[in-house]
């Protein structure tokens, strides 16, 4: 990284959490990216840093003899894994420096490049996190990939005089500035961390970030990420001046590293390398080298798709299903009759088979939950050689949700194409108040969205001319005031759009208030830069639902020193609907027939004592399953609506 003068002028980011109807998606991991990230070897690394990277108390990567012989372990590794090596010289105060460019030619796309890359000197120090740990996790990939073909050229650089001022990485891109380079990912610092589990991610590019943090999730086997805007401090940024797609991976608290740029970042400091989550940065590099770069990576796993797709909502009696088909892949050969559902309702995690419909065909077949409950899932199955495997495929870690209830209800809805009674409260706005407009400012260039988040036309947008980003501040948009009493399970849902060019202390805050406005509780506090991002809390996790609720969203650039623009859009509140819309479907296959049928007939009876509470098959609600709910079935029969 760049010297502490720079370092000064950003600030620590920290990850929101923010409630979801359904916290967990598919993953989107390809196998070739599981199966490489599978061979990332956590000793391997460890090795790496120890024995070939001079990151040892006393040792100088910066201008001392360690500098050079990093240099040549680094060609000597790269030459090892059969990649074709050179040393690219640049001159820096009229001495010559060299990086070392390791090239693995595509098969399909040889003149069309991707480059990984990292910086090997120091500022006068061991530099064991900086940078030896990103180098560490450029030689990984490198050993991995070089095995195996890929369509695209892949360039492992270890750049030099990084420390100084970006010099190596900046020659590179002069002196290859006719080379069709298509992305570039710098890693820079990826081995401090003391418990935030989480990657951070700088680019210009809100579609670099979310790919780039997509691989981390999927393949990292465990951390999240955080989109920090743009910083231009590392290797990544020649190429981004070159208009080449390039970002920089780092440590989520690379801000409050304490060893940074002393003689403390050392191997031997036992606060200094987090071995596993320098192994879980490296898993997620690699898997996203290979997707990018069509890496053909030999699989040998099972593969489980639903051709139904996975639902949102499960029905709260239970009994909604979901085809599950078990394929093998690569030689594995799945073993009938061994898929498992395995579910989490708040009580731990439980296990039951299947249905199976045919050979490695199944259905999962939701139980009862709890209307408004979240289930947690995710399905296993064996192979015919005892091997296990899940979906997602790091299950526990990940898994699937779904909210048991029939659907959503919107109980309000604002896209802002009329004034439904927001107010806007200015304190101290030079320019860039909040407005309801259609978005023209300049389309994006200067931080502001091109265009509402819902596709309506009009937003609320701070400013909506050219130059006209909010100046002072805060301008704060209030909501008028809804009436929840009587939905104590009440969401609120929003789009939400911030950018701030250098990542100072300016955030979008948004608050909740149950007293009509008279104190405000923050929901979430908004920084760096993203697209239209939606969010989503449940008002019972702050207070409970009464007539006085009332919402604002406060932006501010205070003190004036930087681009920021915000905007608000698809504005909801909304709750579950607990009613069931089909209540003769007792086996939750959305048909009315002759399986209900047969299962009144196996509820035959009387209900428990006391009655109400109504029990399963009793849909004349009488306390009673009999004739009359066969009567009932047969007047609901047919599909479900």
């Amino acid at each position: 990284m760049l010297n502490n003068q720079k370092m000064n002028r950003w600030f620590v980011f920290a990850c929101v959490t923010i409630t979801s109807l359904c916290i967990s998606v598919a993953a989107t991991a390809t196998d070739e990216g599981l199966a490489a990230a599978e061979e990332v070897s956590q000793a391997i690394y460890y090795d790496l840093m120890d024995n070939w990277l001079y990151t040892h108390i006393g040792d100088d990567r910066g201008f001392g003899p360690e500098h050079d012989l990093a240099r040549d372990n680094i060609a000597f590794l790269m030459e090892s894994y059969g990649l074709d090596v050179a040393l690219e010289p640049f001159t820096y105060f009229g001495s010559t420096y060299y990086n070392v460019v390791g090239t693995k030619l595509g098969t399909l796309y040889p003149d069309q490049e991707i480059v990984i890359g990292a910086h090997y000197d120091s500022v006068d120090n061991p530099g064991a996190d900086d940078n030896a740990s990103g180098v560490a996790l450029v030689l990984e990939a490198a050993r991995i990939i070089s095995q195996y073909d890929s369509d695209y050229t892949i360039r492992f650089i270890a750049f030099d005089r990084e420390e100084q001022g970006l010099h190596g990485s900046s020659a590179y891109v002069d002196d290859h500035y006719s080379d069709d380079i298509i992305t570039m990912l710098s890693a820079d610092m990826v081995a401090y961390d003391t418990g935030s589990n989480s990657a951070l991610l700088y680019s210009r590019s809100f579609d670099y970030k979310a790919e780039l943090g997509a691989a981390i999730v999927e393949y990292s086997g465990g951390l999240s990420y955080i989109d920090g805007g743009w910083i231009g401090a590392s290797d990544h940024a020649p190429f981004d001046a070159a208009g080449i797609p390039a970002g920089l991976l780092i440590e989520a608290e690379v801000w409050s590293n304490p060893y940074y740029h002393t003689q403390q970042d050392n191997f031997e400091n036992p606060n200094n390398l987090n071995w596993e989550f320098a192994y879980r940065m490296t898993r997620g590099a690699v898997g996203w080298l290979v997707d990018k770069a069509g890496v053909q990576v030999p699989v040998f796993t099972l593969d489980f798709t639903f051709p139904q797709g996975l639902p949102e909502y499960v029905a709260p009696a239970g009994g909604t299903r979901v085809r599950v088909e078990v394929t093998g892949v690569g030689g594995e050969v799945p073993d009938p009759g061994t898929g498992l559902l395995h579910y989490n309702t708040g009580g731990g995690w439980e296990s039951i088979p299947l249905e199976e419909i045919s050979s490695n065909v199944y259905d999962i077949v939701f139980p009862a939950v709890d209307c408004t409950d979240e289930i947690l899932y995710y399905v296993s199955a064996e192979s015919i050689g005892g091997m296990t495997y899940t979906e997602p495929w790091n299950a526990p870690d990940t898994y699937f949700s779904a909210i048991s209830a029939y659907g959503l209800i919107i109980n309000f809805e604002d896209n802002f194409q009329s004034n439904t009674g927001w107010t806007v409260e200015n304190v101290s706005v030079q320019t860039g108040a909040w407005e309801r407009a259609v978005p023209v400012g300049s389309g994006g260039e200067r931080g502001d969205p091109p265009a509402d988040a819902d596709g309506s036309g009009m937003c609320y947008v701070t400013g909506n001319g050219y130059d006209e980003d909010l100046d002072g501040g805060p301008t704060r948009l209030i909501s008028p005031t809804f009436d929840l009493t009587t939905l104590p399970d009440a969401y609120v849902s929003y789009a939400r759009w911030f950018y701030n060019d250098d990542n100072d202390i300016d955030r979008l805050l948004c608050e909740i208030s149950n007293d009509d406005g008279e104190n405000w509780t923050t929901m979430e506090n908004v920084s760096g830069s993203s697209g239209w991002k939606t969010a989503l809390f449940r008002i019972s996790d702050f207070f409970t639902p009464n007539d006085q609720i009332r919402f604002r969203f406060s932006a501010t650039d205070n003190p004036n020193d930087s681009v920021t623009e915000a905007g608000i859009d698809a504005f909801f509140i909304q709750s579950y609907d607990c009613n069931n819309p089909c209540p003769a479907d007792l086996t939750g296959d959305e048909q009315v027939n002759i399986n209900d049928i047969f299962a009144v007939l196996g509820l035959w009876g009387e209900c428990d004592d006391p009655c109400p509470p109504y029990c399963d098959g009793d849909l004349t609600e009488d306390c009673t399953v009999n004739i009359d709910d066969i009567f009932a079935i047969l007047g609901e029969w047919g599909p479900c609506e």
